[in-house]
């Protein structure tokens, strides 16, 4: 039934000639961006790149979903970030997981690099 729903809306209202919102059924492009394929500062969909982004699969400085790579901070079930991260698997500089890896981890199973050649296994700790 919504399959066949298709919606496009563009503000008038523009920062450095990029609409303020963009909400498409399809892709999407602005600041705030809402679509199938988003990118914007703040993107939220299917495929989702933006500063802060939130979707399936998300790129951005903060990063929120199913599969989430993030610079500063990631969560979802698949996690990568170079800062934090959080999900069922995890990789980061601080992660928190079922399955962690990185400096600073938290979880059921972890893998903990310590130095810069050393790297130091913990299952279950």
């Amino acid at each position: 039934m919504l399959n066949n729903l298709r919606a496009d809306f563009t503000s008038t209202s523009k920062v450095f000639g990029i609409p303020l919102l963009h909400i498409s059924s399809e892709s999407a492009r602005g600041i705030v961006a809402i679509g199938q394929r988003a990118s914007g500062v703040l993107a939220v969909g299917k495929l989702a790149i933006g500063v802060v982004s939130v979707g399936a699969v998300s790129i951005g400085l903060v990063s929120a979903g199913a599969i989430s790579v993030g610079l500063l901070a990631s969560s979802g079930a698949v996690a990568l970030s170079l800062k934090r991260s959080a999900g069922a698997i995890a990789v980061g500089c601080r992660a928190s997981g079922a399955l962690a890896a990185g400096h600073e981890v938290d979880g059921g199973i972890t893998f903990r690099f310590s130095g810069e050649h050393e790297e130091e296994v913990d299952e279950f700790s």
